[in-house]
C-alpha cells in the first residue's frame, strides 16, 4: 500500500509540475502602445517574422488586444477573470511529433493599473529552433514597423474622401 501511496504521490509531482519556457518577458503598455516578439527561425534567419501587439480598449476586467503575426491580423479579447487572460499563437509548424516539438507563443494579460496594462509574454521552444527577441517600446522606441507588417493607413472621416465633381476635373 506504501508503494501504491509513493508511486501516485511521485505521479502528481511529475503532472503539476510548471511548465517551461525558453523565453519570457514583462512588457508595461499604455493605450495604443506598441510591442513586438522578432522571430527568426534556425535555418531561415534572413526572414524575420514580428508578433506585433498593442491593446485599446480596457473596461473593469477586459481588455482588446490587436496582433499580427504573418500578414494575419487576430484580435483577442483578454479577461482577468481566471483562465480567460492568455491567448496563443503558433510561431512555427509541428513538424515531427506533434504537439511536442511545438513552438508557440503565449501573451498573458496580467495587470492594468493607472492606464498602463502588463503583459507577459511567453515563447515555449522545445527543440530550440528560434531565435527571439522581444523589442520594448518603453526601452528602446520601436523604429517603423517592418516592412513585411504593413499598417493600413487610418482614414480621417473629417476630412472628404472624394474630391467635388468640377468642370475642371471632367477632362
Amino acid at each position: 500500500m506504501r508503494i501504491f501511496a509513493l508511486l501516485f504521490t511521485l505521479l502528481l509531482s511529475l503532472g503539476a509540475s510548471s511548465p517551461s519556457f525558453d523565453y519570457t518577458y514583462k512588457f508595461e503598455l499604455k493605450k495604443d502602445q506598441k510591442a513586438s516578439v522578432q522571430i527568426k527561425e534556425l535555418g531561415f534567419e534572413e526572414e524575420v517574422q514580428n508578433f506585433d501587439f498593442y491593446w485599446t480598449l480596457f473596461d473593469n476586467t477586459n481588455i482588446i488586444v490587436h496582433s499580427k503575426y504573418r500578414k494575419f491580423p487576430r484580435q483577442f479579447v483578454l479577461s482577468l477573470r481566471r483562465n480567460l487572460d492568455w491567448a496563443t499563437q503558433s510561431l512555427i509548424p509541428d513538424y515531427k511529433n506533434p504537439p511536442l516539438d511545438r513552438a508557440r507563443l503565449i501573451l498573458e494579460f496580467y495587470d492594468y493599473k493607472k492606464g498602463i496594462a502588463t503583459f507577459n509574454v511567453y515563447v515555449e521552444d522545445k527543440d530550440s529552433r528560434l531565435l527571439v527577441e522581444f523589442l520594448d517600446p518603453n526601452t528602446t522606441p520601436l523604429k517603423n514597423p517592418p516592412q513585411h507588417n504593413k499598417i493600413v493607413p487610418m482614414i480621417d472621416l473629417n476630412q472628404p474622401q472624394v474630391r467635388p465633381l468640377t468642370r475642371e476635373n471632367k477632362e
